[in-house]
């Protein structure tokens, strides 16, 4: 902490320069009792949509930091440099109490976006954090605030909790505390300093350190509690995946230990033998996984309806597997003669995941509905009409373009790579977009959701739509 300097009051003039040399701001007159947050204020205020660093020599002022003590040694004038960075502003529609009306704290110098099923979060300038929509989803910080003002890199959201990775491998959790929003005192204090990564199952959070040790807390049943493979996930673990209920842990020597629910993969008891090493890498839906093995084969386990079961597939995932994809209740894999199989959920599940096995840009469902991204950028719509399986009234403009899709419980988004946004689908639950539709005509550079409601992640300073990159599905 700063020491405070011997003057105390009057004014102080401050010039704030880019490290090139450049004048940013100033010469202009602070009181000396002014936050280094208000310099910044006045800085960002000339340059919309811009994040500040601001240094005095080497050492970089905090927020909260005094000018008094910020100054010591300046009797009239003080020079600080500043290092830009680019944030964004945010937009939200759909059912307010779910996250459709964005707080203001939250609209602006916004660096990435996040979602739970029921909120939002954002990590804006400085590495803090705000929240909004529903409570028991995240959308209060409550007695997390304080380790959220600063130093937050990522965030991982569950169905009903956010867990927060800040840049000194100490975590920050929130929200529901029975499925996440809470950790006791004995596993925080393993964790802290040490976190590498976290990852969620729905209602659970897996932590891995740096020495490959696997950390869980949230819902006992959905991989919370993981004292039966403690033994396993003591060291070694290099990656971590999910189900909606269970988690798999790859080990370094290709080694996987599965726990959780077991109708969600929480269970690989009959699958062991071929899990016991060799092992590639995973991939999960909803209710299932399917590992890759190093020689090119395919195991499967957990829901058998959603593909934790290859059924009639078994004789063609034996060997020359290059990938699989998934989508909520099926998988597809692509083969290295550039066949594809599929198997899961027949329908619409199964429809999405072997578009995206044939090169398909992207694919969403919702449960009653698909939204697949075609060649071209065009849009095809197929399902429960009234959920988003009907875009008729809004075809012209999916006709060419989207780049990605959110999906609600009802109701897609798609942007389009010129950085606009297309609704439709149940308009309570973010189908009808009017209200904000002219934020949503440019500069949108990605979307969240929950479960009725959607957010944009928009370039403030509006650049040409031609310059608004493709975000990735």
């Amino acid at each position: 902490m700063m020491r405070a300097s011997a003057r105390t009051g009057g004014d102080l003039s401050i010039t704030i320069r880019s490290f090139a040399g450049g004048v940013l701001l100033g010469p202009e007159t602070f009181p000396r009792a002014s936050r280094v947050a208000q310099l910044k204020a006045r800085v960002r205020a000339e340059r919309p949509g811009t994040g500040v660093r601001l240094f005095r020599d080497t050492q970089e002022l905090s927020d909260d930091d005094i000018l008094t003590a910020a100054s010591e040694g300046a009797e009239e004038a003080l020079e600080l440099s500043a290092v830009l960075t680019k944030t964004f502003s945010v937009v939200a529609w759909g059912e307010a109490a779910y996250g459709g009306r964005v707080p203001p704290e939250a609209k602006d110098g916004v660096l990435k976006l996040f979602s739970s099923t029921g909120a939002f979060a954002v990590i804006q300038e400085g590495g803090s954090v705000s929240a909004w929509g529903h409570a028991a989803y995240g959308g209060d910080v409550g007695k997390a605030a304080p380790l959220l003002s600063s130093g937050v890199e990522t965030i991982c959201a569950g169905k009903n909790a956010f867990v927060a990775l800040k840049k000194d491998g100490t975590i920050a959790v929130w929200g529901n505390a029975r499925f996440g929003g809470r950790i006791n005192d004995a596993s925080l204090r393993r964790l802290q300093g040490h976190v590498v990564s976290v990852k969620v199952s729905g209602e659970a959070f897996a932590a891995v350190t740096k020495s490959g040790m696997v950390v869980t807390w949230g819902s006992d049943v959905f991989g919370g509690d993981s004292s039966a493979v403690s033994h396993a996930l003591s060291s070694g673990v290099v990656s971590l995946f999910s189900t909606k209920g269970a988690f798999a842990a790859l080990k370094e020597d290709g080694a996987v230990t599965t726990w959780g629910h077991p109708e969600n993969g929480g269970d690989s008891t009959l699958v062991a033998a071929q899990l016991a090493g060799g092992v590639k890498t995973i991939f999960s839906n909803t209710t299932a996984f399917a590992a890759l093995t190093r020689s090119g084969a395919v195991v499967t386990w957990g829901n058998g309806r959603c593909g934790g079961s290859v059924g009639e597939a078994a004789a063609q995932l034996t060997g020359n597997v290059v990938t699989v994809f998934s989508s909520g209740a099926a998988f597809s894999a692509l083969k290295e003669d550039g066949s594809v199989v599929t198997w899961g959920m027949p329908g619409e599940p199964s429809v999405a995941a072997e578009h995206l096995a044939r090169g398909g840009a992207c694919a969403r469902a919702n449960g009653n509905a698909a939204a697949l991204v075609l060649d071209g950028g065009r849009v095809e719509a197929r399902g429960d009409g009234r959920s988003g399986g009907d875009c008729s009234h809004v075809r012209s403009r999916l006709a060419s373009g989207v780049a990605s899709i959110e999906s609600t419980a009802g109701a897609f988004a798609a942007l389009k790579d010129d950085g606009s946004v297309v609704t439709w689908g149940r308009p309570q639950l973010g189908g009808d977009s009017s209200a904000v539709d002219g934020a949503l005509s440019a500069g949108v550079l990605a979307l969240g959701s929950t479960q009725s409601a959607f957010a944009a992640l928009k370039d403030a300073s509006a650049r040409p739509a031609s310059n608004v990159p493709q975000v990735a599905c």
